[in-house]
């Protein structure tokens, strides 16, 4: 097996998972007597440029062709972008004529927010995409690469700017999406993408991260390395709330626009951090495993005092959780979810039923384990708006109740 990046054999397994069924693959009762399969889920690390990375990587038509993720489900999303937007119209002084593109643009949520400022463009291979036409957002339904940028330029014109938004990492034909960026981008054009940042997975202990459609966790090292393949330097990056802490990383041709200081200051902090240390990854497998133990030890006691426990959150990370940990239905009696797609259906691998959030407030459960960490206090706060009475359960390095 080679680096995903830098196609070093240099790569170290850090931990492994078990078996997993696709993280957003959602079943009906009766699609869950027939067999079903999984995938083994493993991290690596590369000791040449530091990817961390997972090993079996799945077809992406089998994670993406039927999505049933929207973004706009995500109720921190829309504020982030529009901030994003208006941040990019103003800094790189965009006017309406500007072509801004978005991959991996989902329903559309990102480019609704230049709110006519620009001319848009999404791209995106998934069933997510009819939110988006139906909201008027022009859509090529497509996985992105060379061809579909030269489709682009034939039909349209280079684009200013390029963003992909939490997916930078979902992208399994690499070279090809790289290739489609640098032939789209203008000379003075800008890519943008933002992705979880190892840091935060490592000190965070946010292993909920790791599942199939995730196939990587970017921290400034290998970007480097990948952007200096295809001529782009990165001339600036922020740190994000989003998901749980992000990369907010900013790329242009080399030489085309000076350096932040904030690129030299991230790599300092990276590597103070233990991140291009395989002693830190040592480590971290090993927490991982007290974690799991710790959050099984807190249900089954919990059960063997007649407790009732259900589920909040039906996520991709949420599934990483239930089928690590092996919990099942008989721990976890229900998962509430927001989305009708998934309402009446059963979680993947664990096959725990998921409903809507009228069933937790029915039913007042003693206990909620939330599944979506990152959104703990967005969802506590609307449960507790809308009556529910019980604890919540937050899994982590220490699981907490609250």
């Amino acid at each position: 097996m080679n680096c995903q990046i830098c196609s070093s054999r240099k790569l170290v397994h850090v931990v492994s998972l078990g078996h997993h069924a696709l993280p957003d693959v959602f079943v009906t009762p009766a699609e869950a007597t027939e067999p079903f399969t999984v995938y083994p889920l493993d991290l690596y690390v590369c000791g040449q440029c530091w990817l961390a990375q997972i090993g079996y990587q799945v077809d992406p038509d089998l994670l993406f062709r039927d999505f049933v993720y929207t973004t706009e489900s995500n109720p921190a999303s829309k504020p982030h972008f529009g901030r994003l937007t208006t941040s990019l119209v103003e800094r790189f002084q965009l006017g309406n004529e500007d072509l801004a593109v978005d991959l991996a643009s989902n329903d559309g949520t990102l480019l609704e927010q230049y709110d006519g400022r620009v001319r848009i463009l999404g791209v995106d291979p998934s069933s997510a995409t009819a939110g988006a036409m139906a909201k008027g957002v022009p859509t090529i339904v497509d996985f992105f690469t060379e061809a579909t940028a030269k489709h682009i330029l034939a039909t349209w014109q280079p684009a200013r700017v390029i963003t992909t938004m939490n997916a930078f990492a979902h992208i399994k034909e690499l070279d090809a999406f790289m290739g489609g960026v640098v032939t789209l981008l203008a000379e003075d054009g800008v890519f943008v993408s933002e992705s979880h940042h190892l840091q935060n997975v490592i000190t965070g202990m946010q292993y909920d991260l790791i599942h199939h459609e995730h196939l990587r966790f970017y921290s400034l090292r290998p970007l480097t390395v990948l952007f200096d393949r295809y001529g782009l330097e990165i001339f600036d990056v922020e740190e994000t709330t989003t998901q749980g802490g992000s990369l907010l990383v900013y790329a242009g041709r080399t030489g085309v626009r000076p350096v932040s200081p904030n690129v030299g200051r991230l790599l300092a902090q990276e590597t103070a951090a233990g991140l291009y240390s395989i002693d830190t990854y040592v480590a971290w497998a090993a927490r991982l495993a007290q974690s799991k133990r710790r959050l099984l030890s807190l249900l089954y006691d919990l059960k063997s005092q007649g407790a009732t426990i259900a589920g909040v959150g039906a996520s991709a990370k949420g599934n990483t959780i239930l089928n690590y940990c092996g919990i099942r239905p008989d721990l976890l009696d229900y998962i509430t979810d927001g989305s009708e797609l998934k309402q009446g259906r059963l979680a993947p691998g664990s096959l725990i039923p998921v409903t809507g959030d009228e069933e937790l407030l029915d039913r007042q459960p003693d206990y909620a384990l939330v599944l979506t960490a990152n959104l703990k206090d967005i969802i506590i706060g609307k449960l507790r708006g809308k009556g529910y009475r019980g604890r919540f359960i937050v899994a982590g390095e220490v699981p907490s109740t609250e």
